[in-house]
């Protein structure tokens, strides 16, 4: 911005020519009453020097001592330093002056001497006015009529009475150079008066006008840098101050206008997110992992989180953890009594709360530093998803704002993945069906045939089933199959493949995974099986074993249905061989 834009320039401007007009018009005004007083108190004492040389002179004419007269006048012109003193007859003629030269000098009827007492049929007794002198200097001129006594103008005739007419030149330098000195003086009163007035009023139109206009710019310029914790104090009252304030109100609206879209932006980008991560998966424990690792985008001071699903009414639990730094959430299976299991892992009270019922809406704790959200769609109650700050800071309304959209999306998805887990998982087990199996299994060999990528494959039967079911009935045999299920779930990797084949027979996809590899695996489901006592009742107690067949892919077969014989043939021998074994589909002839 121009100097000359700026609005003080643009306010002192015209103030300062109204004032200059004014204070000039005033000194004008007082200049030439100045003037005024001054001339007519030269005008004044040119008359009281000429009344009191009239009185002098008037008693002299009247007893005609001529050469006294004479030298009065030559006295008074030399005491008093007039410019000229004359004594005129009534026909006009220099009787006495007090320049010689002038002496019976006869005056012309139109001069201003003779004028001020001739004009029209008027006489004038005195009349004082300013003339140019024959030197060219600006003289009063006054002019006197000389009279008879009053007490002797009856004794006269009337033209005797008018003795003769005084007239007195006196200088105006001393008034003239008075009134220069008045003039300069008034000419820089009025200048410094400007001076000084003009700079009182800039510093005032600076402190009270441009300064609080420079503050509201800064703000305003800060504010359009993005900077919206800036405040405006303008530092004087009044308007401005108002303004001020106003501007503050609404920079503080502002502030929480964007805090609440920052806020709205992040939670439609989070449900953005979480509505595009948890709708392309419909596996219940892949959609889990996912959950948490939503929970612990979206909520950057996150301590710990927890998600419990349980699929089925009355089954187990599927409790998964997650936790910053960890790569991997934990995935612990329990069933509803089996609480104490996770207590060093997660604070089980919570769970057992949402088992009994005790969690319906969404509840904080720890000074509102951990929320529990049930996740109930149709008001059926599957999972429980639990979040605690690190910091201990309280959820503020953005955030429990999230969790209800969270809870919204996330039980939609869970529900359906419930639905779709059901519709794929063995009922009695919980482990996968066989039509999930045939197709994972093609899968994981499409994958190999894209990727090189092997994998293997375990076919398991439990020895002697059939002996458990005639001794003690088909229920102990179902709970026998469900806690053999079990020990398959805990002692793989979650990537691998849990299925139940048919009657007492599971197998395991294992991705990724070469024929050594799979004998590991193998030998460690043979030996927790054979390591876990049945304890069905006090009076139904029993152990168990298991046969194993292990094929590999492309070591063994490349297709799913070679490998799937393979591995057949594989358990076949270790069934043949004595059982509780693990054979490679490699040894079989």
């Amino acid at each position: 911005m121009r100097w000359t834009e700026r609005l003080s320039v643009r306010l002192m401007v015209p103030i300062v020519a109204v004032l200059a007009l004014s204070l000039g018009a005033s000194l004008v005004w007082l200049y030439r009453q100045q003037k005024q007083e001054l001339m007519g108190r030269a005008r004044e004492e040119t008359e009281l020097i000429n009344e009191i040389t009239k009185a002098g002179l008037r008693g002299q004419m009247l007893r005609n001592t001529e050469d006294m007269t004479q030298e009065t006048i030559d006295l008074i012109h030399e005491k008093i330093e007039l410019d000229g003193l004359a004594l005129l007859s009534k026909d006009g003629v220099v009787r006495y002056s007090a320049e010689s030269a002038n002496l019976g000098e006869k005056m012309d009827l139109d001069s201003p001497i003779c004028a001020a007492c001739h004009a029209g049929e008027a006489t004038a007794p005195t009349k004082t006015i300013e003339v140019v002198s024959a030197s060219g200097a600006r003289v009063l001129r006054s002019m006197n009529l000389i009279e008879n006594e009053p007490e002797c103008r009856d004794c006269h005739a009337a033209d005797e009475n008018y003795l003769g007419m005084l007239v007195l030149d006196r200088s105006l330098d001393r008034p003239l150079a008075r009134i220069d000195r008045v003039q300069r003086s008034l000419v820089g009163v009025g200048f410094a008066a400007l001076l000084t007035i003009v700079g009182l009023l800039f510093l005032i139109v600076q402190r009270l006008v441009q300064r609080p206009i420079d503050v509201l710019i800064d703000g305003t310029r800060s504010i359009r840098k993005r900077n919206f914790e800036t405040t405006i104090d303008v530092g004087v009252e009044g308007e401005l101050s108002e303004l001020a304030e106003a501007f503050n109100e609404m920079l503080t609206d502002t502030r929480s206008y964007l805090q609440e879209i920052k806020g709205k932006s992040f939670e439609l980008s989070t449900l953005y997110t979480i509505v595009d991560r948890v709708t392309r998966s419909i596996d219940l424990e892949n959609l889990r992992k996912i959950i948490l690792d939503i929970v612990n985008e979206a909520f950057s001071d996150v301590e710990t989180s927890l998600i419990a699903i349980r699929p089925a009414e009355g089954g187990e639990v599927h409790v998964g953890t997650r936790a910053p730094g960890m790569p991997t959430t934990s995935n612990i299976l329990l069933d509803p009594g089996e609480l104490e299991r996770i207590e060093k892992v997660v604070d089980a009270e919570i769970l057992r709360r949402w088992l009994d019922g005790e969690i319906e809406t969404r509840q904080l704790s720890d000074g509102g530093a951990r929320a529990d959200v049930p996740l109930r769609p149709n008001g059926r109650d599957i999972g429980l998803l639990s979040v605690t700050k690190r910091t201990g800071r309280a959820f503020d309304e953005v955030e429990l704002h999230l969790l209800d959209a969270l809870e919204t999306h996330v039980s939609v998805a869970l529900e359906n993945a419930r639905l779709y887990s059901l519709a794929i998982t063995d009922e009695l087990t919980r482990v996968y069906t066989m039509r999930y199996f045939q197709n994972a299994l093609a899968e994981e060999v499409g994958r190999y045939e894209r990727y090189g990528q092997k994998l293997s494959l375990l076919m398991i039967d439990i020895d002697d089933f059939k002996r458990i079911n005639d001794t003690f009935g088909h229920p102990v045999g179902d709970e026998a199959l469900r806690r053999v299920a079990r020990i398959l779930r805990e002692a793989v990797r979650e990537i691998d493949i849990v299925c139940r084949y048919g009657g007492e027979e599971f197998t395991v996809i294992l991705p990724a995974t070469g024929g050594k590899a799979a004998v590991v695996v193998g030998e460690r489901i043979r030996a927790a099986v054979e390591a876990t006592p049945f304890d069905i009742s006090p009076e139904v107690s029993f152990r168990l074993t298991i046969s194993v067949g292990s094929a590999c892919c492309p070591e063994d077969e490349a297709t799913a249905r070679h490998l799937v014989e393979a591995a057949d043939a594989a358990l076949y021998r270790a069934k043949r061989d004595g059982k509780n074994q693990i054979v490679e589909a490699g040894d079989v002839a």
